[in-house]
Order: structure tokens, then sequence, then C-alpha cells
């Protein structure tokens, strides 16, 4: 009988020991460090406030992984974006979550991205898992909770018992970090006016109030998807879509990188811009073995702005890139942007997409309707 409750109290002297003890993080303490002229702690409809237009808090000091952190949020009707950031490696590598204010009940009202090298990719991530409808108070203080679990995350905004948001999967790799709020307000806004503003934030290590049972963590297969691409190393964005394939970058050494099972690669996830530049283009190839002469549909979705060469003659070239308005574009990625009849000619045939940023995520996946008679490999 002993070694029974023996189990028993070790199981739950390690359950304890995992989930450590909450921690307030007042904004007028040692250890924040703002970013912005415009950040300030203030006191705002009684609350000791952290108030920013476009500015960042960053609490180094911070280890989170797994738990809770929540906080009161107050923000305004005007078109604004409002941030917290979790399970920061360094400042360009973690976990974003934000708001838009001005899309309040809007499916797009929350947004999750995953950040590489300092960059968003929601263009990338979007839809159910991604991003949810939510309703705003403007001018008042509203409470959000966030419990997060390996690959897994839940959003609540407001008092009610079931999130707005389950993120499953997250993204990158469940690894300790450090925490960030951000504001972000666009040209336009009146300039006295604080976007963002938080007051009570707490940390609850280890502590998951949430039951993610429900919440599948994988990600849906898309049947035909190409798995992996052979991607070059990046070069600046030409002015214009070349005719040709560039010789020197043909040349260069290029590397094999996986998708997810969706088909998507997020090349920010593998390449850094090059040196000098803050955007980037790169080539993405796979080889085709075809049994015999045919052609073939090819379905594709690139961000942001792709050409595609088939045995190095160019086919198609389109510019997805974000445009607020005239024309209105988002620019989100889908299997479906873009689709071609690929003359494969028997044997071994070459495609090759040119994928360049410009804004809000890098990316590109694609899949053949039909896959008989046909062998796809990164080389």
């Amino acid at each position: 009988m002993a070694r029974p409750f023996i189990l028993s109290v070790l199981a739950l002297w390690f359950g304890l020991a995992a989930t450590a003890e909450p921690r307030a993080l007042p904004f007028d303490e040692a250890g924040w460090e703002f970013q912005g002229d415009d950040t300030r702690v203030e006191a705002l409809q009684g609350k000791n406030a952290l108030r920013m237009r476009s500015g960042r808090a960053i609490r180094r000091d911070v280890e989170f992984q797994d738990g809770t952190i929540e906080f009161d949020m107050l923000v305004t009707p005007h078109r604004s974006f409002v941030y917290l950031q979790f399970r920061i490696e360094d400042d360009g590598e973690y976990e974003d979550l934000y708001f838009r204010p001005h899309k309040s009940a809007l499916p797009d009202a929350i947004q999750y991205s995953p950040v590489y090298r300092g960059a968003s990719n929601w263009q990338l991530y979007h839809g159910p898992g991604s991003t949810a409808a939510a309703e705003f108070t403007a001018d008042t203080w509203q409470h959000v909770k966030v419990v997060v679990r390996g690959h897994q995350a839940a959003v609540f905004v407001g008092d009610g018992a079931e999130p707005q948001l389950v993120i499953s999967p997250l993204a990158r790799e469940p690894r300790k970090g450090y925490i960030a709020l951000r504001g972000f307000a666009p040209r336009g806004i009146p300039d006295a006016v604080p976007i963002a503003n938080f007051a009570n934030l707490v940390i609850r290590p280890g502590e998951v109030p949430y039951d993610f049972s429900g919440a599948d963590p994988t990600i849906p297969a898309m049947p035909g998807a190409i798995t992996e691409w052979y991607v070059s190393p990046t070069f600046p964005p030409p002015a214009e879509v070349p005719g040709e394939l560039p010789a020197d970058i043909l040349a260069a050494a290029w590397s094999p990188f996986p998708t997810d099972p969706s088909g998507l690669l997020v090349l920010w996830k593998y390449r850094a811009p090059p040196t000098g530049s803050r955007q980037a283009a790169a080539l993405a190839r796979v080889t085709i073995q075809a049994q015999e002469a045919d052609t073939r549909r090819f379905d594709f979705g690139y961000s942001d702005v792709v050409a595609v060469y088939l045995n190095g003659q160019l086919l198609f070239s389109g510019d997805a890139s974000y445009s607020f308005n005239f024309p209105r574009r988002q620019g989100l990625i889908t299997p479906d942007q873009g689709s071609l009849y690929l003359p494969l000619r028997k044997g071994k045939n070459e495609l090759v997409l040119a994928v360049a940023e410009t804004f809000g995520g890098w990316g590109l996946m694609g899949r053949f309707e039909e896959r008989a008679g046909l062998r796809i490999t990164a080389e």
C-alpha cells in the first residue's frame, strides 16, 4: 500500500513544482525596458497604466513558456494594433498575438502570427486557429487572458468562459522566453491619442486553466502538396520580373527545407534578408520526373510576389502584396491563388518559383491535382 501512496505524493509534488507563484508586474517597478518616445506610465480611469501609441515595453527578466498571462486593456475606436508578445527568444524570434480594435466583431479582430527574424507572418496565418472575432468596447477597461500550453494557446477577451480564439498549433517550438507589450498607431491617428493602454499585468507560470483536449494540435495535410523545396540564398528583389533565372543564384549553394503538412513553407523561418535590405527574394525549386510527356495542373500560393518558371521558361508572374486601399488587398496566402497547366516533358523537369517579400509574411505553397506518374523531389 505504501508504494501507490508515495507515487501519488510524488506526482502531486511534481505537479505543484511545475506551477510557480503568480507574479504581478507593475509598470512602475524596475525591470521594464520602454521603447518609443510616447511610452509612459500614468493613472488612467483608476488604474496604474502603461500607455503608448507606437512603442514597446519589454520585460527581459521574465521566463515564460507554459501558463497564463492576464492583463486589462483599454483601446480606442481608431485604427490601431495592440500586442502581446511571448516566448521571446530574442527581439526577433517570438510568438505574436495582437488585437485590431477597429475591427471589433469582425472575423480578424484577433490575429496570431509567429515572428522570425523580426518579420511578422500574418498573411500566412489566417482563418480558424489564427484569426477570430472579438468585441472591443472603446475607452473601457476589458480583461484579457491568454493560456498557453505546449503548441497551443487560448485567448479570452472579456469575462466569458470560452475563448474567442484557440491557436492549435502554435507555429514555433515551445521554449522559455521573455514577454513584451506593444502598440502601433498607423499614420492619420490623432497625435495625442495613446492607442494601447495596459494595466494589472500578471503571469501565472505553469497554470493552465483551460482544457485543450478538444483542440487537435496537428495540421491537416493538403492532398497533393509539395512537402519540401530546394531554396536558394536570398537576393534583393528585382524591380521587374526577369525573363531568365539569375545565373549567379543558380550557381550558389541551395538547401532543402520542409513545409508543414498543409504545404506552407515559411521562408523567413529559414532565410535572412540580404545584407543592407529589409526585403528579400529567393528561388524555390523542385524536380519533377514525368513518366510521359503530359500537361498537369499545378496550384500554388505565394506571399508576396511570384514568378513561375518551368525548365527555365517564365510562365507566370503575380503580385499579391498588401495594399491598404485602391485596390484594397490583404495579400493572404491560399493554395489556389494561382493555377497553371504545366507542359511537362518526359523525364526531368525543373519547376522554380521566385518569391519576393514586401510586407506581412514571406512564404509559398504548391500542390499537384494529379500526381500519378510523377516523382517530385527537392533537388
